[in-house]
């Protein structure tokens, strides 16, 4: 019997170590929630890297809380303000799923099915994407949960169901249902007058602002304008926010645009100016105010004040690949008025080079949101592993009879449980490494080929920088260049490298020509009809017949996929 005695209170007290241990960690990650909140809304990297430091926190702990819920949350929240719709959408999936897992007592509210501010950035995302049905399903079922808060949450219901409304008014506006949209923004006005909060008052006439833009009501437009304008003199002085700067700096953003319309560019300059200088305040905006500055100087034909200004873009450390593409095409825009024409060949090379970057950043970037995915994943099945072994522990103090059996199970059942575990994890990395190892291979290949062609490129360069070239002289070498066999041999080789089996499998179906056969390496290589037509020289409409006759010698039945043959092999 005391034996028994003396497990029981070895079990308790390893319970008060544990219980200690996790409200340590859990005390961590409220730190890290508080400092993703606070760096969310204007320092998005060092949000995201206080949001997996939090992760990486409870990596290998058997830990689920309200806390870690919130922090995949926080995590989407930000990606989707960064653009990373799809890695967002997964983390606050994930966030939804570790909230059904709590129990009621660990709710804020216990009768609050779905958290509902998830609800919202998810609708956000469809919305973002146009995809308007789903986006009001998501933005409805908000609103059903923010009506299931408690009395004392009165603030939250508040600004929930209001910020809910508007995005459903933002929908029916971009549906063309002007009269439904306004019908929303003014119950949304209606009741954030009540609570007099200018803040809030502000961004509903910056709504109206955008749906009157749409609309055509010039008269409305500008009188939501004046609105916002009278609103910010008479408080930002006192009541100083950033949330001020940057709601009067979207209005006169709207405002300009208003006059771009209207033709009226020196007005509309007028507006961006005031928006530049409120950008001061709010560094990560001015990327895009000096691109909308150097569009309407390029629109009043100021050439050098819009390169000029585009060049202190390009000089921005933190602009983006996209917003780089976007000040480039401009920068074409404005080297083929002035007739600079080697000044547009090297801003083609940077589009070329900013758009093949793009498309390397987009495969590194799924990557890295399938491993973060499968680490989420893992971390649900821990905690099922956790919570069972609680109501273990729980059973072992009441029927002490069979502690010490309950013991030796469970060290068998984890164990067993963990070798199982090992084996899946083993299986789904070695399944992850093959589809990595595909895309390295594919990407390889495409790198090559496209370093041939920048090699004839740059060879054409020259002849055109060079006096004694003629035109003949170009026409000969860009046909050299679409026709080239050494350009198709270098291809194969480095083709049959990345993969050696290919031709030999595919003769094994068909008498092949060359011409079939380096139809059949693009399609291997992922290449749409597009690219393949680019890249051989010919029409898009050769590429579909020489599709055609390849699929009949393979011999393949009516609606079989032509590209889905060629990856099996």
């Amino acid at each position: 019997m005391r034996f028994f005695i003396k497990n029981i209170n070895l079990i308790h007290i390893c319970l008060c170590i544990n219980s200690f241990y996790s409200y340590s960690i859990q005390e961590d990650i409220k730190s890290f929630n508080d400092s993703i909140i606070k760096y969310k809304n204007g320092d998005y990297q060092k949000a995201i890297e206080f949001g997996y430091a939090a992760l990486d926190l409870i990596k290998d702990k058997e830990i689920i809380s309200l806390d870690f819920v919130n922090t995949n949350y926080y995590i989407g929240e930000t990606l989707y303000y960064l653009g990373d719709y799809k890695t967002s959408f997964e983390y606050l999936s994930k966030s939804l799923e570790l909230y059904d897992l709590l129990k009621p007592k660990q709710r804020r509210n216990k009768l609050v099915t779905k958290p509902p501010w998830v609800l919202v950035i998810m609708g956000n995302v469809y919305f973002s994407n146009d995809d308007f049905s789903n986006a009001e399903k998501f933005y409805n079922e908000a609103l059903e949960n923010f009506k299931l808060f408690d009395l004392e949450y009165e603030e939250e219901i508040y600004y929930g169901t209001n910020t809910v409304l508007q995005n459903l008014s933002f929908i029916r506006r971009n549906q063309g249902q002007i009269e439904l949209s306004r019908n929303l923004l003014d119950k949304v006005l209606e009741s954030r007058k009540k609570r007099g909060k200018q803040i809030d008052i502000i961004q509903t006439y910056l709504a109206y602002m955008e749906l009157f833009q749409i609309s055509g009501d010039d008269e409305l437009l500008i009188k939501n304008y004046e609105n916002i304008k009278n609103v910010y003199n008479q408080y930002s002085s006192r009541d100083y926010t950033k949330e001020y700067e940057a709601l009067f700096y979207n209005a006169n953003l709207v405002y300009s645009q208003f006059f771009i319309s209207k033709g009226e560019l020196t007005e509309s300059l007028k507006y961006l100016s005031i928006a530049k200088d409120l950008s001061k305040e709010l560094p990560i905006v001015v990327p895009e105010i000096n691109f909308r500055i150097s569009n309407v100087f390029f629109l009043m034909g100021l050439f050098e004040n819009a390169s000029s200004l585009i060049k202190e873009n390009l000089n921005n450390l933190n602009l983006s690949d996209f917003q780089k593409i976007d000040n480039y095409k401009l920068l074409e825009k404005i080297y083929k008025k002035e007739g600079a024409k080697e000044k547009l060949l090297a801003v083609k090379d940077s589009i070329i080079f900013y758009n093949e970057n793009q498309s390397s950043a987009l495969i590194d970037k799924q990557f890295n949101a399938l491993e973060n995915f499968i680490l989420i994943s893992d971390k649900q099945n821990d905690i099922k592993i956790y919570q069972a072994r609680n109501t273990r522990l729980i059973l072992t103090s009441i029927f002490t009879l069979i502690i010490f059996s309950l013991i030796i199970v469970s060290y068998r059942f984890n164990l067993a449980l963990q070798k199982e575990k090992n084996k899946r994890l083993a299986l789904q990395k070695e399944k992850i490494q093959s589809k990595l190892d595909l895309k390295q291979r594919e990407l390889f290949s495409k790198v090559n080929f496209i370093t041939q062609t920048n090699e004839y490129l740059n060879r054409i360069k020259g002849k055109l920088e060079s006096k004694e070239s003629n035109s003949e002289d170009l026409k000969n070498e860009i046909a050299n260049m679409a026709n080239s066999e050494k350009a198709y041999s270098d291809f194969d080789k480095m083709f049959s490298q990345v993969y050696p089996n290919f031709y030999k499998n595919l003769n094994t179906y068909s008498k092949l020509t060359q011409t079939d056969i380096r139809l059949a390496s693009y399609i291997k290589m992922n290449h749409s009809n597009n690219e393949i037509a680019r890249i051989s020289g010919i029409s898009i409409r050769t590429v579909e017949s020489q599709r055609y006759r390849l699929s009949k010698k393979l011999k393949l039945s009516n609606g079989e996929d032509l590209n889905s043959f060629i990856m099996k092999i």
